[in-house]
Formats: C-alpha cells, sequence, structure tokens
C-alpha cells in the first residue's frame, strides 16, 4: 500500500506512521549521564553522531509495534521476497513438499499483462513452479509440487462469513470483514475498540494454508507453502502468531516449534521477478495445465479446483451476503446508494415502506476507512470541569451509523488494484492499453470475472460436508481450521522517548543545539 501506487486519483492507500519507533532500539550508546538530573546538555561535539546507517527491523518488530498504521514494504519484501523462495528451493531438505496457493486477482493482472485468458495465466503459473520449462529446466534444480487456486477457498469464507452474520448478536454488529490485514493492523494499532466487530472469520488464504498444512503433515514430510497474491500487506498476515501450526495442531508438544501455515508470500510482481531471476519469461511458457506433477491434488483439495465462481473485486463479500439475506426475506429488494465516491457504497435490504432490514456497506481506501472508523467508535466520556461528565469528542457530522456488515479493503478498487499488482506503464506489460491506470484496472477486472462465468459456485451441503471431510481427514476441528483470533497492540512509544536522551534523538534526527 506504498504511495508510489497511486495513480489517476486511485491515491488512497495507507501510508506509513511519521516515525517508526523501532529505530530508537539501534542507537549508540550515549554519554555517562548524571540519573539525580533528568536533563542533560551536550556541547555539539560530543553529541552522538548523525551518520548512523540504516535500522535493522524484523518482522516481529513491525507487528509488536502500533508506530505504523500499514506494513513496511522495503522490510517485508526483503524478509518474504521471490529470493527467499528460491533460497529455500536451493536448502530445503530434499523431501521438502513445496505448495503455492495462487489469488485469483494475481491470475487477473497476469492474465492483463500477457493479453491472455485469467485460466490461461493460471496455467503460465504452474508452468512456472511446476513444469519442465520453468523451475524444472535445470533437472537438479527443485520445483514445486502442487499449485492450488485460492478462489475455491473464497466460496468457503464467503459461505462462513454470511453464517456468521446471521448468527451474530445486534450488540456484536457491525461486523467488519478482516480479509485485509492492512485493515486489521489498523485497528489493532490504532483503534482497539472496534477490534471486538473484526469477522474472526480466516481469509481464503489462511484457511487454505491451514487446510494443506493439516493435511500434508500426515505424510511426515516437512511442507513449505507460497502464497502469491496481489497485496504486499498479506506478508504481514502471513507473519501473524496466530496462523501458526500453534493455534490448531493439537499433536505439537510444548517443546515443539510452531511452524507458519504460511511460509511465505510474494506479490503478482515478485512472481514475475522470480521468473526473470532465471531468465524466465512468463509469456514464453506452455499455455496449458502441468501433466506430470510430482505429486497429485489431495481428494479433499480437488473441489476447491473445481468450483470457481467470482463476484466483487475483493471476494464478493457484499454481493453473497446480501444474497443470502434476500433469500431469507422473501419480499424484500436490494438498494444500492453510492456514497462520496465509487469505494464508498451502502446495500440496503428492506420491503417496500417498512425500515430496513439489513444495511450493509463496502468501504475500500484509507479515507473511506478513516471516515467510517469516526462514525463507528465509541465517544468519549469526559468529566468537564464543574460540569457532570457528559459523553462528548465526536467529530462534527459523524451520526452513529447502524451497519450490520462492513466490506473493508485498505487498497482503493479492492484487491484486484492490491499494491503487488502489475500496473499501468510497467515494463513486463506486453499489451498496449490508453487510457491510463482506471483504464488498465478495469481490463485486470474484466480477466478476474470472466475466470468465473463457466463454473458453479459452492452450494452451502458441499461446503458443510467439504469441511466435516476436512475434519475427519486432519484431525482438526473446524473452529481452528476456519476462524482466528485478534489482540490489541500496545504502543510503547512513551516509555521508549523516556529512555533516550534528548541529545541522542537530536543526533538521530540529524539536527544539532
Amino acid at each position: 500500500m506504498s504511495a508510489i501506487l497511486s495513480a489517476d486519483g486511485l491515491n488512497d492507500f495507507i501510508s506509513p506512521g511519521v516515525a517508526c519507533i523501532k529505530p530508537v532500539e539501534i542507537l549508540p550508546a550515549a554519554p555517562p549521564r548524571d540519573e539525580s538530573n533528568p536533563y542533560q546538555v551536550l556541547r555539539e561535539d560530543k553529541a552522538p553522531p548523525a551518520d548512523l546507517g540504516p535500522a535493522q527491523i524484523s518482522l516481529t518488530d513491525c507487528l509488536a509495534c502500533s508506530g505504523c498504521v500499514t506494513s513496511a514494504e522495503a522490510v517485508l519484501v526483503s524478509l518474504q521476497s521471490h529470493n527467499e523462495v528460491l533460497s529455500h528451493l536451493s536448502s530445503a531438505p530434499p523431501d521438502t513438499l513445496f505448495v503455492a496457493l495462487v489469488s485469483p486477482q494475481t491470475r487477473a493482472s497476469l492474465a492483463a499483462t500477457y493479453g491472455v485468458s485469467s485460466a490461461e495465466a493460471g496455467f503460465l503459473v504452474e508452468q512456472l513452479l511446476c513444469g519442465d520449462e520453468g523451475l524444472g529446466q535445470d533437472q537438479h534444480h527443485r520445483r514445486f509440487d502442487l499449485v492450488l487456486d485460492t478462489s475455491g477457498a473464497e466460496q468457503l469464507a464467503l459461505h462462513y462469513a454470511a453464517e456468521e452474520l446471521l448468527s451474530a448478536p445486534v450488540a456484536q454488529r457491525p461486523i467488519l470483514a478482516s480479509a485485509c490485514p492492512g485493515f486489521v493492523c489498523y485497528l489493532e494499532s490504532t483503534q482497539p475498540a472496534l477490534i471486538p466487530h473484526l469477522s474472526a472469520l480466516k481469509s481464503p488464504q489462511a484457511i487454505l494454508a491451514t487446510a494443506v498444512k493439516a493435511l500434508l503433515r500426515k505424510s511426515g514430510r516437512p511442507v513449505y507453502i507460497t502464497a502469491i497474491m496481489p497485496c504486499f500487506d498479506k506478508k504481514l498476515e502471513g507473519s501473524r502468531r496466530e496462523l501458526t501450526s500453534a493455534a490448531w495442531d493439537t499433536t505439537a508438544t510444548a517443546e515443539s516449534t510452531p511452524t507458519r501455515d504460511v511460509d511465505c508470500v510474494i506479490t503478482t510482481r515478485e512472481l514475475i521477478s522470480l521468473g526473470s531471476a532465471l531468465n524466465i519469461t512468463l509469456s514464453s511458457l506452455p499455455r496449458r495445465p502441468v501433466v506430470a506433477a510430482s505429486l497429485g491434488v489431495p481428494a479433499l483439495l480437488r473441489p476447491l479446483a473445481l468450483h470457481t465462481a467470482l463476484v466483487g473485486s475483493s471476494g464478493g463479500y457484499i454481493e453473497y451476503i446480501a444474497g443470502r439475506i434476500l433469500a431469507a426475506n422473501p419480499g424484500t429488494v436490494l438498494a444500492v446508494e453510492t456514497g462520496r465516491n465509487s469505494d464508498a457504497v451502502e446495500y440496503v435490504v428492506s420491503r417496500p415502506g417498512e425500515p430496513p432490514v439489513a444495511r450493509l456497506a463496502r468501504c475500500y481506501g484509507f479515507r473511506n476507512i478513516q471516515n467510517l472508523v469516526r462514525r463507528l467508535k465509541p465517544a468519549k466520556a469526559r468529566a468537564l470541569p464543574r460540569a457532570r461528565a457528559r459523553v462528548v469528542g465526536r467529530p462534527k457530522g459523524a451520526e452513529t451509523v447502524r451497519y450490520d456488515y462492513v466490506e473493508v479493503m485498505a487498497c482503493p478498487g479492492g484487491c484486484t488494484n492490491g499494491g503487488g499488482q502489475v500496473r499501468f506503464g510497467d515494463e513486463v506489460v506486453e499489451v498496449a492499453v490508453e487510457g491510463g491506470q482506471k483504464e488498465w484496472l478495469r481490463q485486470v477486472e474484466e480477466r478476474y470475472y470472466e475466470s468465473g462465468e463457466e463454473k458453479g459456485e459452492f452450494g452451502g451441503d458441499l461446503v458443510e460436508r467439504l469441511v466435516d471431510a476436512w475434519e475427519r481427514e486432519t484431525g482438526v476441528e473446524r473452529a481452528k481450521l476456519l476462524y482466528t483470533s485478534y489482540r490489541k497492540v500496545e504502543n510503547d512509544l512513551g516509555r521508549r522517548m523516556e529512555e533516550v536522551s534528548a541529545a541522542e534523538l537530536a543526533g538521530k534526527a540529524g539536527g544539532g543545539w
């Protein structure tokens, strides 16, 4: 969600915080100070040097602080990148199973890039990762064993998202979609009062990764999962401690080391970079499935590959849930009302002349998210001098709104416009496109929706039977396969500031007195 990703008005990506608090930890030791005196004045020549070199920040640091409201892309790319995938392919034990999870938005972006259909783009990814002309071009080079599409897992997510809403008490509403890790981290860091409203349902990436790890662990072989996603923030999701084997593996002991459900997340553009690193151009690969794969698709994963009805650029949560509510309430109609912009849309289900049965909303882009948060978060109770405590502080015009469900995504335009997607004007684009980023995004969305035209969607019965089979086969209860949790991230900036002298801070900032 970097600012460089904006174009033609789509400049609403979450920005990093003003300052990251972690570099404070690597400041050079200050001169001895008199502990009895909280203030210290140094001559300029005695102050710490301003040229300290780059800070080294781990992904765990990023997830454990609230100095930023989004992912630090530069840090994340260095920790989870195509180079990391290639390195693991070279160094992993020989019996390791390599599995790739590919999002339909990634396939759509590649399809627009190379002027092919979304299905053919999926074949190109499979040929790169599993084929003889891809990673297998060198007989000594490791290749992936299995490539799975996450669109089937999206159908599971839609079904259980609707079930979650229909069974939720009024006090828990609105339920806020939690498939966007950028939005989740923003709430955990800055709006903890709204955390109880986050959907407990895992994202399609997390659902499928948990299922794959749980299904394949019986082989006794190590499993390495790479997710290929449209967004950098999916790297954050893959690194959450709640999404590790510790959350679902009942056979683990206290001495066992938890493993991530997703070992590495790379973006669409990083997938192209992976091919380039091996002098492979995706568009030159065969546009057909890999026939002789070293590992067949596990039987319980085949339904995921056979059903991919796609709606909505970010998975279609709003459309699906609205449809379920309409079906459950005969005589109701759906009214769609666009707000200040195309990324703020309300869906109202009602009977003519009666109060709404349900009010849903789509909220994309950080400006719209800020407006949503201002309207949803509880007002603060503040005691004024010589007056009774009263509720104050709600922004003018921020009236309480009663939504039942809100589909929230940090990227303007949704996941098809994710920060890791191929952009208009990138050198890898092989198709001439006029009209700028907006026209480019329209073509990506065309490829995205076409991939579901000939496929039926999951029915509720099929979803339930599939998850029941997962439970029996893996020994993992559905609550752990499908759901996760969130936590407030404490801001310790104040304490850290107290531990650092003013001279150190001035030196770090490159200033003097």
